[in-house]
């Protein structure tokens, strides 16, 4: 979903970008913008471009949406800094990177300090991190961007530990 400023505007290479950019990143193959359609429909993906010209919150929202998740990311200030503002139904205000996380945990007090913690001890630096809580009580994200690719050994780690319901490696 396309909406304000960007609605109205042609934004097929949006969405051939963002295809491509997918694709690329689970083919064998090389994907184009020129074939980054035709990956999607040999994989049965129905793309639909949707544009609406007014919005509550964000002047621009890109919204990617399937196999029943979604993301939303945003421009912010005079300098358009990208932003990562919602995953499903969490909200974030994240900048993206090559490498994150998104950590499902129990919405309790010391499970953020558990993934802190077990980070910190694998010597791995947090350069941003932002805590979404779900409109549903009970469960929160956590999406952690990292200064590194985070390793297996501490992801599976971070999986095993209490109150962490799941752990997903995001690469961008």
């Amino acid at each position: 979903m396309l909406r304000a400023r960007s609605a109205g505007y042609d934004t097929r290479i949006l969405t051939l970008a963002a295809l491509k950019g997918f694709f690329g990143a689970h083919s064998d193959e090389p994907v184009t913008y020129v074939n980054a359609p035709q990956s999607a429909k040999d994989r049965g993906v129905d793309v639909r471009e949707v544009n609406c010209t007014t919005s509550a919150d964000y002047v621009n929202l890109i919204t990617l949406a399937g196999g029943g998740h979604s993301m939303s990311a945003t421009l912010t200030g005079r300098r358009s800094e990208q932003r990562i503002v919602s995953i499903d139904d969490h909200t974030f205000d994240v900048p993206p990177t090559d490498y994150m996380l998104m950590v499902t945990n129990d919405d309790r007090p010391g499970v953020i300090g558990v993934v802190g913690t077990l980070l910190g001890a694998a010597d791995v630096n947090i350069a941003d991190m932002d805590v979404g809580r779900a409109q549903t009580p009970g469960t929160a994200v956590m999406l952690i961007a990292p200064t590194a690719e985070v390793p297996t050994n501490v992801v599976e780690n971070l999986r095993g530990a209490p109150g962490i319901l799941s752990v997903d490696v995001l690469y961008g």
